[in-house]
């Protein structure tokens, strides 16, 4: 019985070890150090989705960052009309909800499993809890998170100024066909 047991600490100790090396791929972490990491390993949880399967639901409450482990999943907005518009395609590596590690608003998004797909998942108030008690991640985290926020902003700023000229575009094509 004692060899199960080393064989299951072993396992432990690989898995956790291999979650702190996703991460540190993370922006949002990539100031903290491998004992902080392992501090954020410790609250969070690991899930899979099947094909298909909602991770997490548009307008629902937002609970945490979820950090995808293996798989692929699809963020969607539905549309007034009640139809899907594919927003982005994730991997392994990338993340989603991010911002609910700060507040819990509603989820502008929804996000669906493409293929069997395993997370890892850090809750708002499990994390909340974490840097309350440490002042140094919280201003690690706090700095990164606002960098991430800045690179996402200026994003959105050039899509939102190609769909302006896009537009143009149509109004003075529609003028010439008049």
């Amino acid at each position: 019985m004692e060899g199960v047991y080393c064989i299951f600490r072993k396992n432990a100790r690989e898995k956790a070890m291999e979650d702190v090396k996703l991460l540190k791929l993370i922006p949002l972490f990539k100031d903290f150090r491998t004992t902080e990491l392992l501090g954020v390993n410790m609250v969070a949880k690991t899930r899979s989705y099947e094909p298909s399967e909602a991770i997490v639901r548009e307008k629902a409450k937002g609970d945490g960052l979820y950090i995808i482990k293996r798989g692929r999943v699809r963020v969607v907005k539905i549309d007034s009309f009640g139809d899907e518009h594919v927003l982005a395609y994730l991997s392994a590596g990338e993340y989603f909800g991010e911002i609910s590690l700060v507040d819990r608003a509603p989820r502008s998004a929804s996000v669906i499993a493409e293929e069997e797909s395993e997370c890892v998942i850090i809750k708002h108030t499990d994390f909340q809890n974490l840097i309350a008690g440490n002042k140094e991640i919280e201003r690690k985290f706090y700095k990164s998170f606002s960098v991430v926020l800045c690179d996402r902003l200026r994003i959105a700023d050039e899509n939102l100024t190609f769909s302006q000229e896009i537009t143009k575009l149509i109004q003075q094509l529609d003028k010439e066909k008049s």
